[in-house]
C-alpha cells in the first residue's frame, strides 16, 4: 500500500472533525489520541481513513458519543444520577460498551468497578415524634418525608373527668382521688405517630475526575478500521 500524506498526519492541535451518526463533532487532534488507543491508531498518519472533506466516519451513537469526546477532552467522567431514580445503570452500560470500541481503559475501567458508585454520597436519617414534628428549612440537596401512623396508647383519666387533668396524675389531688371510688383510671386512645426522613444526597466531585492520563500503547501495525 502506498501511503501518502493525508489529514490524519496533522499537528496536535488542528481541528479534526468526527461524523457519528446524523451529528458533527469537532475537537483537535490531541483531545482523541490522549488516552483512545483507538484515535491515536486513526489519526496516525499511517492509513488514509478520511473521507473526500477530510473528516472521519464514526460508527457508534452520537448520544453516547458525546460523553467519550466530553471525558476526552477534560477527563471527567459521566455521572448519569437522577435524585429521585438513581443511577442510570441503562445508560452506563451502554458507555461501557463504547470505551471499549475506542479503547479508553481509565473511562473502562471506572465504569466497570462502579467508580461512579463513589461520586454520589446518600445519608438517610429518621425520627419518631409522638407530636406534630416541627418543621425544617433544609438545603438543595436535603429531602425530608413525612409519614402518619396511627397507634394506641393508655392514658390517664381524672375521677372528675377535668380536662385539663387528662394524662396528667400528678395534677389530681385529694377530691380526685377520693371520687375514684376503684373505677378504671385510664383508658387507650388513639394517635398520631409521625415519621419523618431525612435524605441528604451530597457529590463528591474528585471522584469524577481523573488523573493525568497515561500514555496510550504503541499503535504500530494497528488499523483502526480492524478494531
Amino acid at each position: 500500500m502506498v501511503l501518502r500524506t493525508s489529514p490524519a498526519a496533522m499537528t496536535a492541535d488542528k481541528p479534526v472533525t468526527l461524523r457519528v451518526g446524523d451529528r458533527t463533532f469537532t475537537t483537535i487532534k490531541s483531545s482523541l489520541t490522549g488516552e483512545s488507543d483507538f484515535f491515536a491508531a486513526l489519526l496516525s498518519g499511517r492509513w488514509d481513513n478520511a473521507l473526500e472533506d477530510g473528516s472521519y466516519f464514526i460508527d457508534a451513537d452520537p448520544d453516547m458519543f458525546q460523553h467519550i469526546l466530553n471525558y476526552l477532552r477534560r477527563g471527567v467522567f459521566p455521572l448519569f444520577y437522577d435524585e429521585a431514580k438513581g443511577f442510570d445503570y441503562a445508560r452506563y452500560v451502554s458507555l461501557l460498551a463504547e470505551a471499549r470500541y475506542f479503547q479508553i481503559r481509565r473511562l473502562e475501567s471506572w465504569i466497570s468497578n462502579k467508580g461512579f458508585l463513589d461520586a454520589i454520597q446518600v445519608i438517610r436519617t429518621t425520627q419518631i415524634h409522638d407530636d406534630a414534628p416541627p418543621v425544617d428549612v433544609t438545603s438543595a440537596n436535603t429531602t425530608v418525608t413525612y409519614d402518619v401512623a396511627w397507634a394506641t396508647r393508655k392514658v390517664y383519666i381524672c375521677p372528675r373527668w377535668i380536662l385539663e387533668h387528662r394524662g396528667h396524675r400528678e395534677k389530681c389531688g385529694r377530691r380526685c382521688h377520693n371520687a375514684r371510688n376503684g373505677a378504671n383510671d385510664h383508658e387507650e386512645e388513639i394517635y398520631p405517630r409521625f415519621s419523618v426522613t431525612k435524605k441528604v444526597v451530597t457529590f463528591q466531585p474528585s471522584n469524577c475526575v481523573a488523573p493525568e492520563p497515561e500514555a496510550v500503547g504503541d499503535t504500530d501495525g494497528l488499523n483502526p478500521g480492524l478494531l
